[in-house]
């Protein structure tokens, strides 16, 4: 009896609970990178808020906010921080005839300095003619006054 009452009300509850489709979902989009607050240089032990602009695709996105991931977990890998910013839109909406000047959008993550060597900044800024991220470098050191800036 046992086993039947616990049958029953597995069936109650996996179909009692139904999902309504209340139409397309937004599908989510990266946006270039366009300027950051990162600092000359940075303090071990400390905590930054890095501030990120980046710039909507066009006036129909909205604005998500800013991802960064490093780009491992340990390692030199673990201080290199992949940023871009993220942009949402409704798919099949038809194209886009709305007319804004104004795309830039400004937020931030926070970053604990816990690596006494150099962090690497990668800002998205598109995509190249064979669909590859680009990327503008930016070196930050720990403990240094110097930043380097490159385009890869």
């Amino acid at each position: 009896m046992k086993k039947v009452f616990l049958l029953l009300m597995s069936i109650t509850v996996l179909t009692g609970c139904e999902i309504e489709d209340d139409g397309p979902d937004s599908v989510q989009v990266l946006a270039e990178v366009i300027d950051t607050n990162l600092p000359e240089s940075f303090e071990p032990g400390e905590v930054y808020q890095v501030e990120i602009t980046y710039l909507l695709p066009n006036v129909c996105h909205i604005p998500v906010g800013v991802q960064a991931v490093r780009g491992g977990a340990e390692g030199s890998a673990r201080r290199d921080i992949y940023v871009s910013g993220v942009a949402s839109y409704l798919p099949g909406e038809g194209e886009c005839t709305l007319e804004n000047e104004d795309l830039e959008e400004i937020d931030s993550f926070s970053l604990r300095v816990d690596e006494d060597e150099p962090y690497t900044f990668y800002l998205w800024t598109g995509f190249d003619e064979n669909q590859e991220s680009i990327y503008t470098q930016i070196v930050v050191p720990v403990g240094e006054t110097t930043p380097t800036t490159s385009v890869k």
